[in-house]
């Protein structure tokens, strides 16, 4: 027997609030005044019973641009917010040639997010993941930073792939240079693989290094040390890892089911 269709009439009962304020909702409407308590609980709604528009509804939005929100957590340290900024501009330009567009969400006060139809966060802690999940309803998606929730797709460099290619190039000799995170997870995952890993913030905590062989996967620390034949730079945000990331954000997006979520490239 065939599943019976959702339809805004049903999510509208379950909601009990009006067919009107569900479409207002999901088409994020700012002109009109809907409480925020009822705006969550529509959400809600729509999410339990898995409702997507028909086809007209869809149609009608089909030439409407994506937009994806940025998040990028605050630092003290120039080397790091210099590496946030590359990895901003590298996935502002992947985007746009992909038919979507990007905003940078204020570090200051991330909270709600309206004008975004997905959040990318880059190198956050689990505790500011999880904050940014709990006001909003959209796809959240964790680039190189570990959440280890399979309702979360989270994307990173694969340890296996970097320590082949470091063994090609230096043999089983080398340091790896990881610049500071928030992100804990992130440094206890990559501490099993790398014998020699070093967390850096700055370039001084580099040059303790001088003498080593080091592999790199940020651009800020190799576009300081690009001049020493000991070093091997393995660019974090490959082509590859760059596709990756936007079929998982794609995925979260049409809710399709994916058994995979830990993404490593």
């Amino acid at each position: 027997m065939a599943k019976k269709k959702v339809t805004i009439k049903d999510v509208a009962r379950e909601a009990g609030v009006s067919t009107a304020a569900v479409s207002y909702v999901m088409n994020n409407r700012t002109d009109v005044r809907i409480s925020d308590e009822t705006r969550k609980k529509i959400l809600q709604v729509i999410n339990l019973l898995d409702y997507t528009p028909n086809q007209a509804a869809r149609s009608l939005v089909a030439n409407k641009k994506s937009i994806f929100a940025i998040y990028i957590p605050a630092s003290d340290s120039v080397l790091i917010e210099a590496e946030y900024m590359h990895k901003a501009r590298i996935l502002t330009d992947f985007f746009h040639r992909n038919s979507y567009e990007t905003i940078l969400l204020n570090d200051d006060d991330p909270g709600k997010c309206d004008q975004a139809d997905a959040i990318i966060c880059i190198d956050s802690s689990s505790d500011d993941f999880r904050r940014l999940g709990d006001s909003n309803f959209i796809p959240l998606v964790a680039l190189d930073c570990m959440i280890n929730d399979p309702l979360f797709f989270q994307v990173n460099d694969d340890p296996e792939r970097i320590i082949s290619e470091a063994e090609t190039h230096f043999g089983h000799d080398f340091h790896v240079l990881m610049l500071r995170t928030p992100n804990l997870e992130k440094i206890s995952f990559y501490r099993r693989y790398f014998k020699h890993l070093e967390i850096i913030s700055s370039m001084a905590d580099a040059l303790h290094f001088s003498d080593q062989n080091v592999v790199v996967l940020n651009w800020s620390v190799y576009s300081l040390m690009s001049e020493r034949t000991d070093l091997l730079y393995l660019p974090s945000l490959s082509d590859s890892k760059l596709t990756q990331l936007l079929s998982c954000i794609e995925k979260a997006m049409s809710r399709k089911p994916a058994e995979l979520h830990d993404i490593l490239v």
